[in-house]
Protein backbone atom coordinates (compact mmCIF):
# COMPACT_ATOMS: atom_id res chain seq x y z
CA UNK A 1 0.00 0.00 0.00
CA UNK A 2 1.59 3.30 -0.99
CA UNK A 3 1.17 6.63 0.61
CA UNK A 4 2.19 9.69 0.43
CA UNK A 5 2.89 11.35 3.99
CA UNK A 6 2.44 15.04 4.63
CA UNK A 7 6.26 16.32 4.45
CA UNK A 8 7.33 18.61 8.00
CA UNK A 9 7.06 22.33 7.61
CA UNK A 10 9.97 23.87 8.41
CA UNK A 11 8.93 26.05 10.93
CA UNK A 12 7.08 23.06 12.80
CA UNK A 13 8.78 22.14 15.56
CA UNK A 14 8.21 18.45 17.02
CA UNK A 15 6.85 18.32 20.48
CA UNK A 16 9.59 17.02 23.11
CA UNK A 17 8.06 13.88 23.43
CA UNK A 18 8.15 12.78 19.73
CA UNK A 19 11.85 13.54 20.54
CA UNK A 20 12.10 11.59 22.98
CA UNK A 21 10.50 8.18 20.61
CA UNK A 22 12.52 9.28 17.28
CA UNK A 23 15.69 9.64 19.21
CA UNK A 24 15.67 13.09 18.45
CA UNK A 25 18.00 13.98 21.24
CA UNK A 26 19.46 17.71 21.53
CA UNK A 27 17.68 19.22 18.99
CA UNK A 28 17.55 22.65 18.47
CA UNK A 29 13.68 23.40 18.52
CA UNK A 30 13.05 24.32 14.83
CA UNK A 31 16.49 23.63 13.85
CA UNK A 32 17.91 21.15 10.40
CA UNK A 33 18.14 18.36 12.97
CA UNK A 34 14.60 18.75 14.11
CA UNK A 35 13.83 18.86 10.73
CA UNK A 36 15.67 16.23 9.08
CA UNK A 37 14.24 13.29 11.60
CA UNK A 38 10.60 14.42 11.30
CA UNK A 39 11.57 14.01 7.60
CA UNK A 40 12.96 10.47 8.11
CA UNK A 41 10.07 9.56 10.80
CA UNK A 42 7.89 10.26 7.81
CA UNK A 43 9.33 8.55 5.43
CA UNK A 44 10.60 5.91 7.19
CA UNK A 45 6.65 5.25 7.74
CA UNK A 46 5.34 5.82 3.77
CA UNK A 47 7.79 3.06 3.04
CA UNK A 48 7.15 0.44 6.02
CA UNK A 49 3.43 1.33 4.71
CA UNK A 50 4.38 0.47 0.94
CA UNK A 51 7.50 -2.50 1.71
CA UNK A 52 7.09 -4.05 4.53
CA UNK A 53 9.87 -4.86 7.23
CA UNK A 54 11.98 -7.11 5.12
CA UNK A 55 11.91 -5.45 1.66
CA UNK A 56 11.98 -2.07 3.43
CA UNK A 57 15.91 -0.09 2.07
CA UNK A 58 17.22 2.37 3.76
CA UNK A 59 18.16 4.18 0.44
CA UNK A 60 14.67 4.19 0.12
CA UNK A 61 13.76 6.18 2.73
CA UNK A 62 16.97 8.58 2.68
CA UNK A 63 15.43 9.20 -1.19
CA UNK A 64 11.47 10.01 -0.26
CA UNK A 65 13.11 12.01 3.09
CA UNK A 66 15.33 14.08 0.99
CA UNK A 67 18.68 13.19 2.94
CA UNK A 68 21.62 11.14 2.25
CA UNK A 69 21.52 7.45 3.74
CA UNK A 70 24.33 8.19 5.85
CA UNK A 71 22.75 10.94 7.72
CA UNK A 72 19.87 8.09 8.88
CA UNK A 73 22.69 5.62 9.93
CA UNK A 74 24.06 7.98 12.01
CA UNK A 75 21.39 8.39 13.96
CA UNK A 76 20.27 4.90 13.62
CA UNK A 77 22.99 2.24 13.24
CA UNK A 78 20.79 0.19 12.08
CA UNK A 79 17.46 -0.42 9.95
CA UNK A 80 15.66 -2.54 12.95
CA UNK A 81 16.09 0.89 15.05
CA UNK A 82 15.01 2.74 12.25
CA UNK A 83 11.90 0.57 12.22
CA UNK A 84 11.35 0.63 15.87
CA UNK A 85 11.83 4.65 16.24
CA UNK A 86 9.23 5.15 13.39
CA UNK A 87 7.00 2.83 15.30
CA UNK A 88 7.34 4.42 18.98
CA UNK A 89 6.60 7.69 16.94
CA UNK A 90 3.25 7.04 15.09
CA UNK A 91 2.08 4.09 17.73
CA UNK A 92 2.19 6.22 20.53
CA UNK A 93 0.31 9.58 20.43
CA UNK A 94 2.19 11.14 23.60
CA UNK A 95 -1.71 12.60 25.45
CA UNK A 96 -1.64 11.09 29.07
CA UNK A 97 -3.85 8.95 29.78
CA UNK A 98 -7.83 9.95 30.52
CA UNK A 99 -9.01 10.22 33.86
CA UNK A 100 -12.66 10.94 33.55
CA UNK A 101 -13.29 9.18 36.93
CA UNK A 102 -14.79 6.19 35.43
CA UNK A 103 -12.98 3.21 33.96
CA UNK A 104 -15.65 2.25 31.02
CA UNK A 105 -15.36 5.82 29.98
CA UNK A 106 -11.37 5.99 30.10
CA UNK A 107 -11.42 2.56 27.93
CA UNK A 108 -13.85 4.11 25.53
CA UNK A 109 -11.73 7.04 25.22
CA UNK A 110 -8.35 4.99 24.71
CA UNK A 111 -10.19 2.80 22.17
CA UNK A 112 -11.31 5.94 20.27
CA UNK A 113 -7.80 6.85 20.02
CA UNK A 114 -5.83 3.41 18.66
CA UNK A 115 -8.50 3.55 16.13
CA UNK A 116 -7.81 6.86 14.62
CA UNK A 117 -4.23 6.16 15.02
CA UNK A 118 -4.89 2.69 13.48
CA UNK A 119 -7.02 3.99 10.47
CA UNK A 120 -4.42 6.72 9.22
CA UNK A 121 -2.98 5.01 6.08
CA UNK A 122 0.74 4.78 8.17
CA UNK A 123 -0.89 2.87 10.62
CA UNK A 124 -2.60 0.80 8.22
CA UNK A 125 0.42 0.06 6.76
CA UNK A 126 2.55 -0.35 10.11
CA UNK A 127 0.05 -2.93 11.90
CA UNK A 128 -0.32 -4.87 8.47
CA UNK A 129 3.33 -5.40 8.55
CA UNK A 130 3.02 -6.36 12.13
CA UNK A 131 0.65 -8.41 11.55
CA UNK A 132 2.25 -10.28 8.82
CA UNK A 133 6.00 -10.41 9.84
CA UNK A 134 5.79 -10.76 13.21
CA UNK A 135 7.61 -14.54 12.42
CA UNK A 136 10.74 -12.31 11.46
CA UNK A 137 13.19 -12.40 14.66
CA UNK A 138 14.01 -8.44 14.15
CA UNK A 139 10.20 -7.29 13.99
CA UNK A 140 8.74 -9.82 16.69
CA UNK A 141 12.02 -8.18 18.80
CA UNK A 142 11.29 -4.76 18.73
CA UNK A 143 7.12 -5.44 18.40
CA UNK A 144 8.01 -7.01 22.14
CA UNK A 145 10.38 -3.91 23.14
CA UNK A 146 7.36 -1.32 22.19
CA UNK A 147 4.40 -3.40 23.78
CA UNK A 148 5.04 -2.20 26.99
CA UNK A 149 5.08 1.56 25.86
CA UNK A 150 2.20 0.98 24.15
CA UNK A 151 -0.33 -0.78 26.64
CA UNK A 152 1.34 1.33 30.02
CA UNK A 153 -1.55 4.34 29.35
CA UNK A 154 -4.26 1.32 29.23
CA UNK A 155 -2.96 -0.68 32.48
CA UNK A 156 -2.76 2.76 34.01
CA UNK A 157 -6.55 2.99 33.70
CA UNK A 158 -7.18 -0.19 34.63
CA UNK A 159 -5.36 0.28 37.89
CA UNK A 160 -7.35 3.42 38.60
CA UNK A 161 -10.45 0.96 37.87
CA UNK A 162 -9.40 -1.04 40.63
CA UNK A 163 -8.41 1.17 43.35
CA UNK A 164 -11.74 3.17 42.79
CA UNK A 165 -13.36 -0.70 43.23
CA UNK A 166 -14.88 -0.16 40.04
CA UNK A 167 -13.00 -3.79 39.02
CA UNK A 168 -12.26 -6.50 41.31
CA UNK A 169 -8.27 -6.69 42.92
CA UNK A 170 -6.52 -9.40 40.88
CA UNK A 171 -8.16 -8.86 37.80
CA UNK A 172 -5.39 -9.49 34.67
CA UNK A 173 -5.60 -6.50 33.38
CA UNK A 174 -3.22 -7.62 30.52
CA UNK A 175 -5.70 -9.75 29.63
CA UNK A 176 -8.26 -7.15 29.30
CA UNK A 177 -6.65 -5.04 27.06
CA UNK A 178 -6.00 -7.82 25.15
CA UNK A 179 -9.47 -8.67 24.92
CA UNK A 180 -10.04 -5.14 23.93
CA UNK A 181 -7.41 -4.34 21.67
CA UNK A 182 -7.88 -7.83 19.95
CA UNK A 183 -11.17 -7.51 19.13
CA UNK A 184 -10.47 -3.58 17.53
CA UNK A 185 -7.41 -5.14 16.03
CA UNK A 186 -9.23 -8.19 14.24
CA UNK A 187 -12.04 -6.07 13.15
CA UNK A 188 -10.18 -3.02 11.73
CA UNK A 189 -7.16 -5.45 9.88
CA UNK A 190 -8.88 -8.81 9.02
CA UNK A 191 -12.63 -8.72 8.86
CA UNK A 192 -12.55 -4.89 7.70
CA UNK A 193 -16.11 -4.38 9.60
CA UNK A 194 -17.23 -1.41 10.64
CA UNK A 195 -15.56 0.31 14.33
CA UNK A 196 -18.13 3.02 14.97
CA UNK A 197 -18.73 3.76 18.44
CA UNK A 198 -21.85 1.53 18.53
CA UNK A 199 -19.27 -1.33 18.40
CA UNK A 200 -16.61 0.14 20.44
CA UNK A 201 -18.87 0.80 23.27
CA UNK A 202 -20.21 -2.47 23.16
CA UNK A 203 -16.76 -3.97 23.14
CA UNK A 204 -15.60 -2.30 26.71
CA UNK A 205 -19.40 -3.18 27.85
CA UNK A 206 -18.27 -6.88 27.65
CA UNK A 207 -15.05 -6.50 28.86
CA UNK A 208 -15.42 -4.13 31.50
CA UNK A 209 -18.98 -5.74 32.82
CA UNK A 210 -17.12 -9.56 32.38
CA UNK A 211 -14.65 -8.13 34.58
CA UNK A 212 -16.83 -7.05 37.62
CA UNK A 213 -18.33 -10.46 37.61
CA UNK A 214 -14.50 -11.91 38.72
CA UNK A 215 -14.28 -13.16 34.60
CA UNK A 216 -10.89 -11.58 34.82
CA UNK A 217 -9.90 -12.78 38.38
CA UNK A 218 -6.51 -14.82 37.97
CA UNK A 219 -7.16 -18.62 39.08
CA UNK A 220 -4.67 -21.37 40.02
CA UNK A 221 -4.40 -23.91 37.18
CA UNK A 222 -6.33 -26.65 38.26
CA UNK A 223 -6.56 -30.36 36.76
CA UNK A 224 -8.16 -30.42 33.64
CA UNK A 225 -11.80 -31.11 33.88
CA UNK A 226 -13.02 -34.99 32.65
CA UNK A 227 -14.31 -35.43 29.45
CA UNK A 228 -18.18 -35.83 29.76
CA UNK A 229 -18.99 -39.14 28.82
CA UNK A 230 -21.18 -40.09 25.57
CA UNK A 231 -25.04 -40.74 26.62
CA UNK A 232 -26.01 -43.80 25.55
CA UNK A 233 -28.69 -43.76 22.86
CA UNK A 234 -31.76 -45.65 24.96
CA UNK A 235 -32.40 -48.76 23.93
CA UNK A 236 -36.05 -49.46 22.64
CA UNK A 237 -38.32 -51.16 25.91
CA UNK A 238 -39.44 -55.01 24.99
CA UNK A 239 -42.81 -55.06 24.04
Amino acid sequence: MSVTPREPSPAEPVPAVERRRTGAHGARRGGRSERVVRAVMHAAAAEIARAGYAALRVEDVAARAGVNKTTIYRRWPTKAELVKATLRSLLDDGEAPPDTGAVRLDLIELVRRFVASASTPEGQGIYRMLLAELHVPEVDAFARALRDERLAPWREVLERGVARGELPPGSDLDLLVEMIRGVVTNRLFRLRAPVDDGVLEAVVDIVVLGAKGGGALRRAAGPPAAPRSAARPRRPAPR
